[in-house]
C-alpha cells in the first residue's frame, strides 16, 4: 500500500497529469447532502466507511465538518479483511490521520474468515456485514460510503458486461435501503475521482493508495483500464452517470405502473400464496408482467441476497404469456424457492413458497 502525504510531487501517479480540475467545496457537499432528502434532525450519530483512500478520507472530513455544528457523532469504520499483511498497520495509520480531524471516532473491524475465491465479492459482502453489525450495536441508522462518479461508471460497465437489465444499469443509488434498520448513503456520486483528489490536496488530507486497484486479475480493474479507450469515443464517466440517472427515472415509472397492476390483478396475497387473475395479468406489457412476478418472488423471500437469474424469470414469464396468447400449456415449476402454477379451470396464476 502506497502512503501519500501532502506533497503533490510525491504522488508520482498518472492521475496527477490532469490540467483542469473543478473543486468540490463544502457548500457543494452540503447541497448533495440536502439532495439525499433525509431528515437528520433527530440523528445523534452516523457512520462512514473509511478505507483510507482519497475518496473515503475526503468524505469523512467533509462529513465531520457537516456534522460538527449539529453535535452529531461521526463513527469512521475501517475494515481489515486480513488479505494483506500490512492492512492492520494501515488501519492504525488511518486512525492517526483522523484524530487530527477531530469530532471523529475511528474503529477498526476485522474479518476473521478471508475467502480464497471470488475475493473482491466476498470481501465486499463481509465489509458491509461487519459495518452493519457495528451500526446495529451502536444504534446508527445511516452509513455513508465514498463511491463517486468513476465508481458509478465502472458499475454500469460491469453490469452491462454481465448482461444486466434496466434495473442493474441504473447503477448505484444515492440512498439504498440495506435493512429495516440501516440505510447506505452515497453523497459523492455526482463528483469525480479527480475532484476528490483535489480536496485531499487542498486540505492537506493524507491518504492511502491501494495497489489492488491496479491488479488486472480483477474484472473491475480491467474495465477501469479499458475506460480510456471508451472515453476517446465519448463514453466518459459523466455520460455513463447521466445515462444511469435517466434509466433510473424510467425504472421508477415502471415500478409505479407495475405496483398498481400488482394490486389490481391480485385476487389474494398472504404468506401462503399469491393468486393473480391470469388474463388481467397477461394483458399487460411484458415488462409489467415481469415486474409483477419479481415482486411476488420478493414477497416470499424478502431477506434473500439475490433474486433468481433474470433469464430464468424471463423464460417463465414468456411461457406464461404464450399460454394465454397461443393456448400452450404452462408447465408447473419451482424457481427461487417459489412454486408457479396455472389453474386453467379457475383462470388463475398461483405462486406459493416451496
Amino acid at each position: 500500500m502506497f502512503v501519500c502525504g501532502t506533497s503533490f510531487a510525491a504522488l508520482n501517479l498518472k492521475f496527477v497529469c490532469y490540467i483542469v480540475v473543478l473543486s468540490m467545496d463544502f457548500e457543494e457537499f452540503k447541497c448533495e447532502m440536502d439532495a439525499l432528502e433525509i431528515d437528520f434532525s433527530d440523528v445523534k450519530r452516523l457512520a462512514v466507511a473509511v478505507s483510507g483512500g482519497p475518496d473515503s478520507m475526503a468524505l469523512c472530513v467533509l462529513l465531520a465538518e457537516w456534522a460538527k455544528d449539529s453535535g452529531v457523532e461521526v463513527h469512521a469504520l475501517s475494515v481489515d479483511h486480513g488479505l494483506r499483511a500490512e492492512a492492520a498497520q494501515e488501519a492504525v495509520q488511518v486512525g492517526e490521520w483522523l484524530r487530527r480531524v477531530g469530532c471523529v471516532q475511528h474503529h477498526v473491524l476485522t474479518w476473521g474468515h478471508p475467502s480464497k475465491t471470488a475475493i473482491q465479492e466476498e470481501a465486499r459482502k463481509a465489509r458491509y456485514d461487519l459495518m452493519a453489525s457495528y451500526c446495529a450495536e451502536h444504534d446508527i441508522a445511516h452509513l455513508f460510503v465514498g463511491q463517486h462518479m468513476d465508481d458509478q461508471a465502472e458499475t454500469v460497465l460491469f453490469r452491462l458486461a454481465k448482461g444486466s437489465g434496466l434495473d442493474g444499469l441504473c447503477g448505484m443509488q444515492p440512498v439504498q435501503v440495506y435493512s429495516e434498520a440501516l440505510m447506505v448513503l452515497r453523497p459523492l456520486l455526482a463528483f469525480s475521482k479527480d475532484e476528490l483528489m483535489e480536496i485531499c490536496l487542498k486540505r492537506r488530507i493524507d491518504f492511502l493508495v491501494d495497489p489492488s486497484n491496479e491488479n488486472d486479475d480483477f474484472a473491475r480493474v480491467r474495465l477501469r483500464q479499458a475506460r480510456g479507450v471508451l472515453e476517446e469515443e465519448g463514453l466518459s464517466a459523466k455520460r455513463l452517470s447521466v445515462t444511469a440517472s435517466r434509466l433510473l427515472r424510467a425504472r421508477k415509472a415502471l415500478d409505479i405502473l407495475s405496483g398498481n397492476v400488482y394490486e389490481e390483478v391480485a385476487l389474494g396475497i398472504d404468506t401462503k400464496q399469491i393468486v393473480f387473475k391470469i388474463d388481467l395479468l397477461c394483458f399487460q406489457p411484458d415488462e409489467i408482467v415481469l415486474r409483477c412476478v419479481l415482486k411476488a418472488i420478493e414477497h416470499f423471500r424478502p431477506e434473500a441476497d439475490y433474486a433468481p437469474r433474470m433469464e430464468k424469470v424471463e423464460a417463465l414469464v414468456y411461457d406464461l404469456i404464450r399460454s394465454q396468447n397461443r393456448g400452450e400449456p404452462f408447465r408447473k415449476r419451482t424457481l427461487g424457492g417459489v412454486v408457479f402454477e396455472v389453474d386453467d379451470r379457475k383462470e388463475i396464476f398461483r405462486l406459493s413458497p416451496e
